[in-house]
């Protein structure tokens, strides 16, 4: 969908949430609901599950964390012979507070926007269903809140945590529970659980596992939105515009999550050009095309070719079988990776896979949206051939074509139109 509208993000305004953001850090209180207090009967990551079922010691009462206290145990534990707060604790804390800065922040707007500050004003008069709008809405802020609050962390993390995450996620054992009914107690929720996991000895044996393990449990935290966001109501002033964080490439768009299209390159056969034996004017457009790649301006985020029309970003190439298209997409690759090694730029070779289409309505769609969601990432050189394309991308209005192939074709449409 496209945002009608962009509403700038001010640091002025947000220094003055510092202080309510910090007091969440320093204390917060939560009561387990009785499901989450149950997960310790699920046979997966046993210790941990019941460790957390246990968090406030089984009593019916509410218990009291601070994250900030935890990050300097572990400093204590982790480090016991530094004097300074070691630099990934303190990032991972600082980034913390910052999402939750911003969390803040887009709270007050929805609040401001939906109209939401309107009935928080006249609560004890609202109807029934003036009370029924107002709780919705509470709901949608919270979460809205909740999402921008990870989105944040991840965005200032991710580039400093490990390529491999997996044994991290291995230990993660999930969120019991995510609470949207108020921004009170979804934060408090939140950083609660946060603060049990930060304190298990088993999830924290280095104080770089501080930053790996913040990547993994906001990541659970926007998939749990993420899954959540078609029950919620009153969501027009959050679908229909960008917040924009100022002097700064962040921005806050909808439920959109960049960080879905992370991807990792394919390794693919090398081959040089000279290799191939074949049609002259095919290998001298493959080479071209490599150069206005390479062209492409990583501060200004644009391709010089393309603004001016001479580099087409989709394009197909046509062949019988056994003219070597496949081999011009490995010898593009090879090359483009040959330069952007020298030249120390990232490169991402993102080949359609062979297995998109899916038996289950809607499956096929999601497969195309995930493997299109990476090539939005402005910070890396992108090639994403489609090789014996024919298979996914059909004569939509050709008879006998199946649903997933349609669905392959309208969400490549989509990402592609323009």
């Amino acid at each position: 969908m496209q945002h009608s509208s962009t509403f700038p993000i001010k640091r002025s305004e947000l220094d003055m949430l510092r202080e309510e953001a910090s007091s969440y850090l320093k204390s917060v209180q939560w009561e387990q609901g009785q499901r989450a207090k149950n997960k310790s009967k699920e046979p997966k990551e046993e210790s941990i599950l019941l460790y957390l079922s246990r968090a406030n010691n089984g009593s019916k009462s509410s218990d009291v964390v601070s994250v900030s206290k935890t990050v300097l145990g572990l400093k204590k534990r982790l480090l016991p012979e530094s004097v300074a707060l070691p630099v990934y604790l303190n990032q991972t804390l600082f980034a913390v507070q910052e999402g939750i800065i911003l969390g803040l922040w887009i709270r007050d707007s929805y609040y401001d926007a939906s109209g939401l500050s309107s009935l928080n004003e006249r609560k004890s008069t609202l109807d029934s269903n003036g009370k029924r709008e107002y709780e919705s809405k509470l709901h949608t802020a919270t979460a809205f809140m909740l999402f921008s609050i990870a989105y944040k962390i991840l965005n200032d993390l991710k580039p400093f945590a490990s390529d491999d995450l997996s044994v991290m996620k291995q230990k993660f054992a999930g969120l019991p529970e995510v609470s949207i009914w108020s921004p009170i107690k979804g934060i408090s929720c939140n950083l609660f659980y946060y603060d049990k996991y930060l304190n298990h000895p088993e999830i924290i044996k280095s104080d770089k596992d501080v930053i790996d393990f913040s990547v993994v449990f906001f990541e659970a935290l926007i998939a749990e939105i993420q899954l959540r966001k078609s029950t919620l109501e009153y969501t027009e002033t959050i679908v229909d515009r960008t917040y924009k964080l100022e002097n700064s490439e962040f921005a806050v768009s909808g439920w959109n999550n960049v960080f879905e299209g992370v991807a990792k390159s394919v390794e693919f056969n090398q081959i040089q050009f000279e290799q191939i034996v074949g049609n002259k004017d095919a290998k001298h457009f493959a080479r071209r095309l490599t150069e206005r790649m390479l062209s492409y301006d990583f501060t200004e985020k644009k391709n010089p070719f393309q603004e001016l029309g001479g580099f087409m970003p989709v394009f197909m190439g046509y062949g019988i079988p056994g003219t070597g298209k496949s081999m011009l997409i490995a010898a593009i690759a090879t090359r483009l990776k040959e330069h952007c090694d020298r030249l120390e730029i990232p490169f991402l070779f993102h080949p359609m896979p062979d297995t998109l289409i899916s038996t289950f309505q809607g499956g096929s769609a999601e497969k195309m949206v995930e493997w299109m969601k990476p090539l939005q990432d402005p910070t890396r050189l992108i090639f994403a051939p489609i090789d014996d394309a024919e298979n996914n991308l059909q004569e939509r209005t050709a008879q006998g074509v199946s649903a997933g192939v349609k669905e392959v074709i309208g969400v490549f449409l989509r990402y592609t139109e323009g």
